[in-house]
């Protein structure tokens, strides 16, 4: 299969881009002038703006599939307003293209999408997407995920996927949760929050993602996630494989969003990401725990490995890079 990808120069993109490979998959990934592959693959590279529709068009152009991973991920910041629109300009641009090549299509939203609410009740993909949500990266995906049901809905061969918050191997950035992992590797973690999210291995999410491509049923919406875990949890996690049994305390949540505006100065001045935002802090406190992979289970063949495994592998690949 002729399968085109977006968003391959980042850490789900390019594992999804190995794994494609690996299943015999002729690749064809669009990356800006700017950007380029981790490692050397064997693969076709187009280069161009997403948000230049002529040149989406042409990358689309003889594909037999395509899988839409390239965007913009933010919860804070000066340009969320511009972040939302190129989101919802991208996903527009290659809709359009494929539905002019008639190709096989699996949009990459995320558990964002969905109302969290209420957090004792399990999410699944019958929950109800955000409609005016504080984060406006929750409503630039579910507003994407909406037109691509839209469209499946009217013929198009097209599904969503929704990953959890990844982490795992091949973070060559790395992501800022990959970035976190390392903090607490190197026990310079700064404070731990109350909280915590559900976890997923970046290898699982990519062979759920070609799974989807290959059996997932159009007009569907999988939600590939993996394990709930508190923030501390995940800390205790890295700090045992890493042979140390101190635990780090927990600040209470008050004292962790007073702390956020000394973050942020301290981030801007190393010229870098804050850890923590209120809008991090908030996701944290209200993730729901009880995410359901049932369907992509039943459909797609889904199994996340076990947390502890993810974060042994996390630590040994970034050993092996020389990160730690």
């Amino acid at each position: 299969m002729r399968t085109g990808v977006t968003g391959a120069a980042g850490h789900i993109g390019y594992t999804l881009v190995r794994r494609l490979l690996a299943e015999g998959h002729e690749v064809r990934v669009f990356l800006r002038e700017e950007q380029s592959l981790p490692e050397e693959v064997t693969l076709d590279i187009f280069r161009g703006d997403l948000l230049d529709a002529a040149a989406v068009r042409k990358f689309v152009e003889g594909l037999d599939a395509v899988i839409h991973a390239g965007a913009r991920i933010f919860v804070n910041g000066k340009k969320k307003w511009q972040y939302f629109r190129e989101n919802i300009a991208t996903a527009e641009n290659v809709l359009q293209a494929v539905k002019e090549e008639g190709c096989r299509y699996v949009y990459f939203s995320s558990i964002h999408a969905y109302d969290p609410f209420p957090r004792d009740e399990p999410l699944d993909e019958r929950r109800p997407l955000v409609t005016n949500d504080r984060f406006l990266y929750s409503r630039s995906k579910a507003r994407a995920q909406e037109t691509v049901m839209q469209a499946a809905a009217e013929g198009l061969e097209a599904l969503v996927v929704n990953p959890s918050a990844v982490i795992g191997r091949y973070d060559y950035k790395p992501s800022l949760l990959g970035k976190a992992v390392l903090l607490m590797a190197k026990n310079k973690m700064p404070a731990l929050i109350p909280g915590g999210y559900n976890w997923v291995d970046v290898r699982d999410v990519a062979e759920g993602t070609v799974n989807a491509l290959e059996k997932g049923r159009p007009g569907e919406a999988y939600l590939l996630a993996g394990h709930w875990e508190s923030l501390q949890g995940l800390y205790e996690l890295v700090s045992e494989r890493m042979g140390r049994k101190k635990k780090l305390p927990v600040s209470p949540v008050w004292m962790a969003r007073a702390g956020i505006p000394f973050m942020g100065l301290a981030a801007r001045i190393k010229g870098e990401e804050p850890l923590y935002t209120q809008e991090s802090i908030t996701i944290l406190q209200e993730s729901n725990p009880h995410v359901s992979t049932d369907k992509a289970s039943r459909e797609l063949g889904y199994r996340p490995r076990p947390l502890q495994e993810t974060v042994e592998d996390t630590l040994h690949w970034f050993r092996e890079r020389k990160y730690l």
